[in-house]
């Protein structure tokens, strides 16, 4: 016989406060990586950029779990608002990427302890996932 769907949906309310602080902590985790990374490759001339790259906290919302890295831009000192340039390159300039090779790197290793997290959560065992780091 099925679940009833109040039962189901009290059963999904339950889960999504499981999942959700495990979620943000896994990719407040690799966010540290990936800025690390990034911290280490981007061009250090004056450091400025590099003390310009951070993460936000990866915090749940509308529509899923979000969390930005991002270097330079409105909330950098003025003297950061090269970091696209350096990144991407310009018709004088070539391209230094520092940024989307920290996140392409690191992006199928959350994916994969997303997926982890999520087999062990199936399986019945959420102590094994709060017990990771």
């Amino acid at each position: 016989m099925a679940t009833p769907l109040p039962v189901f949906l009290t059963q999904l309310q339950v889960a999504k406060k499981l999942i959700d602080p495990l979620t943000s902590r896994t990719m407040n985790k690799h966010g540290d990586r990936t800025v690390a990374e990034a911290k280490r490759d981007v061009p250090k001339d004056t450091r400025a950029l590099m003390r310009s790259i951070k993460r936000s906290k990866a915090v749940p919302g509308f529509g899923g779990i979000k969390m930005v890295i991002s270097a330079g831009g409105p909330s950098s000192p003025k003297d950061v608002d090269y970091a696209g340039h350096v990144e991407e390159g310009t018709g004088s300039m070539p391209a230094r990427p520092y940024l989307r090779p920290a996140i392409n790197r690191n992006q199928p290793k959350l994916e994969n302890d997303l997926a982890n997290m999520m087999q062990l959560l199936a399986a019945g065992r959420p102590g094994r996932v709060s017990s990771r780091g």
